[in-house]
């Protein structure tokens, strides 16, 4: 058997023929090679699979059939994988440039067991090319409203292995902030690393451009909050859940198109950039 590499790349998909080639290329494109790539994917009825099966040169193990999701998804493909660290994309995410690899790979040598969680910076890429946010902190910048509100940039974060060991997979009961809630089990007492590094590109499209997607995205936050005894900062938390149940409300009065439209007129209006119209 080879040696175990540096980094396991898991990548969950469901139909995503569309999406997958890209982030394939960008892995295959990496100057950094001590790295192995597991797709987990959920029984596509698509391309995926002729993608993933072309894909041998890279793709060290894959697996599908019908699961509950991606955490799921995650959960099957983490018993293969052979990786001091594991990272984990979605077929609509990518590596940003061939050196994202090697920008990470020395403080990963280093980091542990100091930090079992090791992560950089991300772009949200819109389907025309725009970039429509870009995430990613110092820890001591991002460590009070990680424990009370936003997540860290997963898509390309690092998880030492044994922080699996310690605190388990996946809760796959989660459909939208198993990551959080995952990560919340570790960094709730303790620290991560930080590389100022923009490493991941990741798709702005589809349901992730929902306020309805963001109303059940703030749900399930609140579930994995109380879950480990933190909570939500109240004022932004009210302010924010308005504003999603206001979008349900005019979605359902004005139709999608409309909907979207004025929620990025205020966006716009608030000195922000719109995010929500015409998505692909």
């Amino acid at each position: 058997m080879t040696p175990a590499p540096l980094i396991s790349i898991i990548i969950a998909t469901r139909n995503a023929a569309r999406d997958l080639p890209r982030c394939l290329d960008s892995i295959r494109a990496q100057t950094f090679r001590d790295f192995e790539v597991l797709v987990g994917d959920g029984a596509s009825t698509d391309e995926t699979l002729d993608i993933v099966k072309a894909a041998g040169d890279i793709v060290t193990y894959w697996e599908s059939g019908a699961d509950s999701g991606p955490y799921e998804a995650r959960n099957k493909a983490l018993g293969h994988a052979r990786g001091e660290w594991i990272c984990f994309l979605g077929a609509d995410d990518w590596f940003l440039d061939a050196q994202a690899l090697a920008s990470l790979a020395p403080h990963l040598r280093t980091a542990a067991p100091r930090f079992r969680v090791v992560y950089s910076k991300l772009r949200q890429i819109d389907p025309e090319g725009r970039v429509i946010a870009e995430a990613g902190r110092p820890w001591e910048q991002s460590r009070e409203s990680f424990r009370s509100h936003v997540c860290l940039p997963h898509p390309g974060l690092m998880h030492h292995r044994t922080l699996f060991d310690l605190h388990g997979r996946f809760d796959e009961s989660f459909k939208m902030a198993g990551d959080y809630e995952l990560l919340l089990r570790e960094l709730k007492a303790r620290d991560a690393l930080f590389v100022s590094a923009l490493t991941v590109g990741m798709g702005f499209r589809g349901q992730t451009t929902s306020p309805e997607y963001f109303y059940r995205l703030l749900a399930e936050i609140k579930v994995a909050l109380t879950r480990h005894g933190l909570q939500p900062p109240p004022l932004r938390w009210a302010y924010w859940r308005f504003t999603a149940w206001i979008y349900v409300k005019l979605h359902a009065l004005l139709g999608d198109r409309r909907a979207r439209w004025l929620a990025d007129a205020y966006r716009v209006a608030t000195l922000r950039k719109p995010r929500y119209s015409d998505p692909k």
